[in-house]
């Protein structure tokens, strides 16, 4: 699988958790994170692998930022913070458009 059909495959199951809104759902938000991380540990694999670059640390920046906000809603410490959980979808399929 690449790294960017991991991606597409946690876009899909964030757009799944955000329809059952207000309820949670915690099997498409375990698929999300699934997804982002295999697509987070090829894009490290690739790194390490010599393909440094300032746009692929940038990558990974802000795919960390996504997956700690789908990690965050998954295990609220409150209610599920919807509009977050929004803005991570958001800026995964900017990050997906991308790449």
């Amino acid at each position: 699988m690449s790294d960017e059909s991991a991606g597409r495959r946690a876009l899909e199951a964030l757009d799944k958790a955000l329809e059952k809104k207000p309820h949670k759902d915690d099997h498409a938000l375990t698929a999300a994170t699934e997804g982002l991380c295999a697509w987070r540990d090829g894009l490290i694999a690739r790194q390490r692998g010599g393909e440094a670059s300032p746009e692929l640390r940038e990558r990974l920046t802000r795919l960390n930022s996504v997956i700690s906000v789908v990690v965050g809603s998954h295990f609220p410490l409150g209610g599920t913070p919807w509009e977050e959980l929004q803005k991570a979808r958001d800026w995964l399929a900017e990050l997906l458009e991308a790449a």
